[in-house]
């Protein structure tokens, strides 16, 4: 076995011998040809690289539609529809059972603070008063009694204890009683309008069932909803806005607003915010709660109105930023850039901006949402 491995190995190394020797030979004459195809391999592969490398730098050109950025005077307005809300809606209540034996009101009936507007029997209610009054005065004379006793050493200090316990468990259920006789009539809280009655009389109700549903129009309001772009600035510049509303309902009056109240939770569907204005001036007495109104937003009357930016509405970035931005696009180097801006109201395709743009510049008013800072363009609509 031995034998056999020494065998294989001393063929093994003779083999490697002559294989060497006849590489050395052979060297002389294949080194030129290999040389020669090695170069030429190599030459072709920098030629090839040559001609392809300024081809992977060639970039295509970006071509966009630019506008000129205007300067004139407008008018800017918007008018969006509106709903007439009282100051405040409660629905009243009787805080015990019992059978209304009173109903003083009607919808539509005006009435004054503190007047009556329920009301239930209140036989029950008086009886329970004369027995916690009767319980009151036999406690109190009980106590008198203890209390003299108890000063000439003649009751003990328990018995005046128990009989002072006594009258305070009368006066509390005489107050009591007292209470609830008390609410057996709802008065109206504030000077109101009845919009709606839920019940009628001589029927018996639970305590917490609506009785009646009061308006109070002390100041009557208007509630819109604004679209996100008119609400922003509607927010952060109340006062540069002349607000006026007019009603279907009640031709000829034209009601003056205020801003009362700004809702900042935004309708899912529609993406608007409800705005809450109190009517001002004389309010015309046709006007009720639930009339639709046309409110009209402008800007503020000046003597001498400037003359403001305007820019198509396809000019303004729309993608997801914390603030609208518009590209600018620059002619000496062919180059265009973002901008921060600050919109005003929309006019039709228009929209005007306030703030960060200046007339006469070019702005991208198509193709910008294939752009980025410093990108050089070519343009069209010029």
């Amino acid at each position: 076995m031995n034998s056999n491995r020494e065998t294989r190995s001393l063929k093994r190394i003779v083999f490697v011998i002559a294989v060497a020797a006849v590489s050395a030979v052979a060297v002389p004459f294949v080194s030129p040809f290999l040389t020669d195809v090695l170069a030429q391999t190599a030459t072709d592969t920098l030629e090839a690289e040559v001609d392809t490398r300024p081809a992977a730098n060639v970039e295509r050109p970006v071509t966009v539609e630019v506008t000129r950025a205007l300067n004139r005077v407008v008018s800017q307005s918007r008018s969006v529809a509106g709903r007439v809300e009282p100051a405040r809606t409660v629905d009243l209540a009787f805080q015990i059972p019992g059978q209304i034996i009173r109903l003083e009101v009607e919808p539509g009936d005006t009435i004054r603070e503190g007047e009556v507007i329920a009301e239930l029997d209140q036989i029950d209610f008086e009886l329970a008063v004369d027995r916690a009054q009767a319980s009151y005065d036999l406690a109190n004379s009980e106590l008198a009694r203890a209390s003299d006793l108890a000063d000439r050493g003649v009751a003990s200090d328990a018995r005046l204890n128990t009989a002072r316990a006594q009258f305070v468990q009368a006066e509390v259920a005489l107050r009591e009683a007292e209470r609830r006789l008390s609410q057996t009539k709802i008065v109206a809280p504030f000077d109101a309008i009845v919009a709606r009655t839920f019940v009628e009389e001589y029927v018996n109700v639970t305590s917490a069932a609506p009785v009646a549903r009061l308006q109070d129009v002390s100041e009557m309001r208007l509630v819109i909803s604004l679209p996100e772009e008119l609400a922003a600035i509607a927010r952060s510049a109340p006062d540069a806005f002349e607000i006026v509303a007019t009603f279907p309902a009640v031709p000829g009056y034209t009601a003056p607003l205020v801003l009362r109240s700004f809702a900042t939770d935004a309708d899912r569907t529609a993406q608007t915010y409800d705005v809450e204005f109190a009517i001002t001036g004389d309010i015309d007495p046709r006007l009720l709660p639930g009339m639709t109104a046309d409110v009209r937003i402008s800007i503020a009357a000046e003597a001498d109105r400037p003359q403001s930016v305007i820019v198509p509405v396809s000019a303004v970035d729309t993608t997801s930023r914390t603030e609208p931005s518009i590209w600018i696009y620059e002619e000496t180097s062919g180059q265009v850039a973002r901008r921060a801006v600050r919109l005003g109201l929309p006019i039709n395709n228009e929209i005007v901006v306030l703030d960060g743009l200046k007339g006469n510049e070019l702005v991208v008013s198509g193709g910008w949402w294939r752009l980025r800072d410093n990108q050089t363009v070519t343009v069209s609509g010029l």
